[in-house]
This record gives structure tokens, sequence and C-alpha cells, in this order.
């Protein structure tokens, strides 16, 4: 094990999201690579840099980023996600560019900076002193990638609606720009949809209905849960998940 791979003692929510989570791909069609392309369109280049990538989750954008970079700070709060991108770095030999930390943004500590500082949807940021933490830390360019006011899904949407709750798509760009506003940072954005479909066994779909209601902080019904995910099975038993997003890029300069 890698001495820099750390361990928490408690388990968190996001790992339970781990095994359904996505994973790294080779893949030149993805939205990851999509994304990534549009960061070097803006005159960014992770080559020979030193990345702190926070939330990392499971890799899809990291191991991409740690390719061409020097050196990756993987941080994240889920011990089982950083397990996945643990094994696929050793899988794509690249685990000595890595350091993994197991931890919350706001007990990470502050004495170390790095070249870039990278985010894709984390749930990190509830602050403003969050924001000025990842700018303190970035010596040439901070990215963010997070959600921008639209997250569409006909099943998650029924069965919040069975549980009589209206989700609200979680905060994300808007913060941002705000406090980058308040600071009178020049910054530069760009709004971009994405839809995709997964498609999962009747009870990974019912595991992900669970989840959702669990990190919103509702009360399941498992039983209705089961019912209205039974309804969206096709003849092999696999339930198509969709979902339909607006999401914000955010780069700027140091």
């Amino acid at each position: 094990m890698n001495p820099s791979h750390t361990k928490k003692s408690s388990p968190t929510i996001w790992d339970k999201k781990a095994k359904q989570y996505a994973r790294f791909s080779h893949d030149p069609n993805t939205f990851t690579q999509k994304i990534l392309t549009k960061i070097a369109q803006r005159g960014i280049s992770f080559q020979n840099k030193s990345i702190l990538d926070i939330g990392c989750g499971t890799g899809v954008y990291t191991l991409h980023i740690a390719s061409s970079a020097q050196s990756v700070c993987a941080l994240d709060f889920s011990q089982e996600m950083l397990d996945i991108l643990y094994s696929d770095a050793q899988k794509e030999n690249l685990l000595s560019k890595f350091s993994f930390t197991c931890s919350t943004w706001s007990d990470f500590p502050r004495e170390n900076t790095f070249d870039i500082v990278f985010s894709s949807m984390s749930p990190a940021f509830k602050s403003d002193e969050d924001f000025e933490k990842m700018n303190a830390l970035a010596r040439e360019y901070c990215i963010y990638l997070g959600w921008a006011g639209k997250r569409i899904s006909p099943l998650l949407d029924e069965v919040f609606k069975a549980h009589g709750f209206t989700p609200k798509v979680p905060p994300g760009s808007d913060k941002l720009k705000t406090w980058l506003d308040t600071k009178n940072i020049f910054y530069t954005k760009e709004y971009i949809e994405d839809e995709w479909t997964t498609l999962k066994s009747q009870q990974e779909a019912i595991d992900s209905m669970l989840w959702h209601l669990e990190i919103n902080e509702k009360e399941a019904n498992e039983t209705l849960v089961k019912k209205i995910v039974a309804s969206y099975c096709n003849a092999e038993g696999k339930v198509a998940v969709h979902v339909s997003v607006g999401l914000e890029l955010i780069s700027w300069s140091k």
C-alpha cells in the first residue's frame, strides 16, 4: 500500500455510491474527453504540472490528467472511490505520479500549493472559504466543472415525487461566479449540456434511488421505490436510467 494512500475509519454515503460510479475510460468520445478538449482550447496544459484534484472520485478525469502531469494529489472524502482510483492507476502504470488523501476539503492542509487545482462535480464547496482555499492553493490555474441549474431524470424524478419531494439541482457554478465577481477575478465560463443513459440491473437501480433519497435526507419507502423501478424494467429485466444535465466549465488564471 502506498504510504500516502491514507484511510479514514468511518465509511461515508459516497462509499455506497462507489461501485456504481463511472470508471476511467480510453474511449475518445466520452464527455470527459469533451471537457478536457475544452480545457486545452483555453490554453491550459497539464504537461509536467503538479495537480490537485478536489473530489476526484474514481478518477474519471484524474487518470487522463495524470498521463501528462508531473504529479497528482487525489483528494476525496470516500475511501472506496480512492481505492478504485488506486487500482486503475496501477493498471495504467501511473501510480508513481499519485498521492492519495481521504479527507474533506475543509480538513485538507493549506501548506502545499499546486500548479493547477482542478475539481469536477464535487460537493466539497459549501462556502466562500472553500473557493478562497481553492484559489489560494493554485499557482497557475483553477478549473471548476459544476452544476448549472439543470438535472432531469425521469426515474429519479418520479421516485422523488412519490416521496413528496421536489429535488433541487445541487449548488454549483452560480456560487463560484458570485465569489469570483466579488473578488474581481476574471474568469472564462461555458455552459455545457449533456445526457446519457445507463443500463442497470433492477437491484442496481433500486440501490441508486435509495442512495439519492438518503443523500437528500429523505426517508425511503422501499416498497414504493421497488414498484416504481419495476415499471421501468425492460423485457430483459434491465432498467434504463436516463439523465440530462446542464453544467458550467469555469477557469481562471492566477
